[in-house]
């Protein structure tokens, strides 16, 4: 049986975002919340399938996981986390929205030389190629994101449920999401493998798409074997 990799992007980005990955399908998470968000792409997939999310994309993936446990195959989490945020991310990201809303083009800008590594921001093509993605993915979407993301719930009590193989990367440079993040679902779920990436920040399928590529085909394994 085909068990397709069903790849759920960040905030702020769309399809470019997976580009080179070995993935079947992208969505793109949209409503007000994550589990909203969840609900939606749920009816739109396959009675068996894998997911594989990046960050925001990542929260979305966990809230299907514990919803369609009978369903789900195996699961990957790229710069993601289980915890909510702090009070002070919480003011931050409401900062950030109001910014948004007055000026989206400077955020942008911002976004692009916050989210890589130092190695990744050094390449003026890099930064430029992401910060057109932002902007692509337009205001609307990245207000709807940053309040669903600014409420989500925190999936720590419950990651003990997840039995499907789950391979979690993070970026040993990531700002946004720090590795330790990662560290603490690799902890949490029970069969779970973790790869720190070097030289790396906060999307890592464009700053090491060799490295990434390679895992997740790996894993892709793991999704696609004895079911």
């Amino acid at each position: 049986m085909d068990i397709p990799i069903v790849a759920l992007c960040g905030m702020a980005s769309d399809s470019a975002s997976w580009h080179g990955m070995p993935v079947d399908r992208i969505e793109v998470p949209r409503g007000p919340t994550i589990a909203a968000m969840a609900e939606r792409i749920i009816t739109k997939l396959p009675p068996r399938f894998a997911l594989c999310g990046h960050s925001m994309g990542g929260y979305v993936a966990l809230e299907i996981a514990l919803r369609e446990p009978d369903r789900l195959t195996a699961l990957a989490l790229i710069c993601s986390s289980a915890t909510p945020d702090t009070p002070e991310q919480y003011a931050a990201r409401w900062a950030l929205i109001d910014l948004a809303l007055r000026d989206f083009e400077m955020v942008a800008r911002r976004l692009a030389r916050a989210l890589p590594g130092p190695k990744a921001k050094a390449d003026q093509v890099f930064v430029n190629d992401l910060e057109a993605m932002i902007v692509r993915c337009g205001v609307e979407a990245f207000v709807e994101q940053q309040e669903a993301v600014a409420n989500r719930p925190d999936y720590r009590d419950r990651l003990s449920s997840i039995v499907v193989s789950t391979m979690v990367l993070a970026g040993a440079e990531d700002r946004i999401v720090a590795p330790d993040r990662s560290r603490e679902i690799a902890d949490l779920v029970p069969s779970c493998t973790l790869q720190i990436i070097p030289e790396c920040g906060h999307i890592p399928q464009w700053e090491r798409p060799a490295l990434v590529h390679s895992a997740l085909d790996k894993w892709r394994n793991t999704a696609t074997e004895n079911h």
